[in-house]
């Protein structure tokens, strides 16, 4: 049913988003650094057989439509074929974008050039930003993808990964064999690549909700609706070190209070409604070890739809849906899972940071997990380092960052209790609670 409302609204975003796209791609081909990988192919095509490049962007969306019916077979779906319409659309977009971008003087500066990357990138991602929430019909490139990881059951974002990288890497090997030089590739597609996920992802939390709310105010009406009261609600967010002992804390400040504990009780709940095993949520809760693939698996994110994303990705998404309805139904404490974040401006929340020793940390450790003095210095080395990884990745904010809590507070110097109590104490006051 939410598909056929606000139709028209949803089409305008959707070409407007396809418009602003290639208005980035002329800016990419301008800086003559090299295109993203997404264009890459069609900028081949130019550059190699002097196709123009709207109309090498049409031959190359129906190329992939056709592969798309050579790999589905009878599960190909007629629609699809819209796909192609799309394409033709995108490639006349793509015309007049290079069009415009033959008033302006060709770049001779590198710096300049560099910053025609970042232009290129930060607009591409504002198209991507309005193209894909209205959820009209695909660009045959992502066709492609979804075909691919529907008959191989590999995971959507390691097939966009592999299919960008294999266009750079085609269209690299045809330039370089026909051209004896780099043509639609360089040191611009490589920056492109990373950027673009990120800067989506930015403008995704800052203007996402406004665009939603434009794209589907029936969704916000009916969700307003049923709130006769004010909301009187508030929580107690807990970051903490590894081995310092903060879901003790946590759990001793919920006792007092009289409030509901959440921790790994939102495990529990995202497991039921995502159909995921525990065992996938607990292994990919709040774990982000090699930062450099997961900023790939970003870009990636970055022109996915949500049912096809990364898991971490789907985990949070999950995660931050059951972390504010639980902050809105009653009082609450919420360990880690940056809580703070989530609820900052949604929620009257009190925010502390705790920490201990590294000696502390090292001697709890130990007796909980039964360790020696190297493995417990390794671990704890290990989970903060995922920790602030998973803070950087979803927040671009650092984990340790002091100005993000209302209190920073070192569990070893008075104890546990000690330190919970000194906690509530805080937050009544900052909270006004009684």
């Amino acid at each position: 049913m939410r598909k056929n409302q606000h139709l028209g609204r949803r089409f305008a975003s959707y070409l407007f988003g396809l418009f602003i796209m290639t208005i980035g791609i002329a800016v990419s081909v301008k800086s003559d650094l090299g295109v993203s990988p997404v264009s890459s192919i069609p900028y081949t095509m130019t550059c190699v057989w002097g196709i123009e490049m709207g109309r090498a962007t049409i031959i190359f969306h129906c190329f992939l439509v056709l592969f798309q019916i050579v790999l589905l077979r009878r599960h190909f779906k007629i629609k699809n074929l819209l796909q192609i319409a799309v394409g033709v659309v995108f490639g006349y977009f793509t015309t007049f974008g290079n069009w415009t971008m033959h008033f302006l003087p060709a770049p001779s500066n590198l710096v300049i050039r560099l910053v025609m990357v970042g232009i290129s990138s930060v607009i591409v991602a504002v198209g991507i930003f309005f193209y894909l929430p209205p959820d009209i019909m695909p660009l045959a490139g992502e066709g492609v993808m979804k075909a691919v990881s529907d008959v191989t059951g590999i995971e959507f974002s390691k097939v966009k990964i592999g299919f960008d990288v294999s266009m750079v890497v085609i269209s690299f090997a045809t330039c370089m064999v026909l051209l004896h030089q780099l043509g639609s590739v360089g040191i611009g597609t490589v920056i492109a690549a990373f950027l673009v996920g990120n800067i989506l992802g930015v403008v995704n939390r800052h203007f996402g909700a406004k665009r939603d709310r434009w794209l589907y105010p029936e969704k916000t009406k009916t969700a307003a609706s049923p709130k006769t009261e004010p909301q009187k609600s508030w929580a107690i967010t807990i970051a903490r070190e590894y081995g310092s002992g903060g879901r003790t804390i946590g759990k001793q400040i919920a006792e007092d209070l009289g409030i509901a504990y959440y921790d790994l009780e939102i495990i529990h709940e995202a497991a039921k409604r995502s159909g995921m095993t525990e065992k996938i949520l607990t292994d990919n809760d709040q774990i982000i070890d090699r930062p450099l693939a997961h900023s790939l698996y970003f870009w990636a994110a970055g022109t996915t739809q949500e049912d096809e994303l990364p898991v971490i990705e789907r985990i949070f998404d999950i995660q931050e849906k059951i972390i504010l309805e639980l902050a809105e139904k009653a009082p609450c404490v919420i360990v880690g899972r940056l809580g703070n974040f989530i609820l900052k401006d949604k929620v009257p929340s009190f925010n502390v940071f705790v920490s201990a020793s590294p000696d502390a940390k090292i001697k709890t450790v130990m007796e909980r997990d039964s360790l020696d003095e190297k493995a417990a210095r390794a671990k704890i080395e290990k989970v903060e380092r995922e920790r602030a990884n998973h803070c950087q990745y979803f927040t671009h904010q650092h984990w340790k960052d002091l100005s993000h809590y209302d209190l920073a507070i070192r569990s070893d110097e008075m104890g546990l209790a000690e330190t919970a109590g000194m906690i509530e104490t805080a937050a009544k006051a900052k909270l006004h609670l009684a």
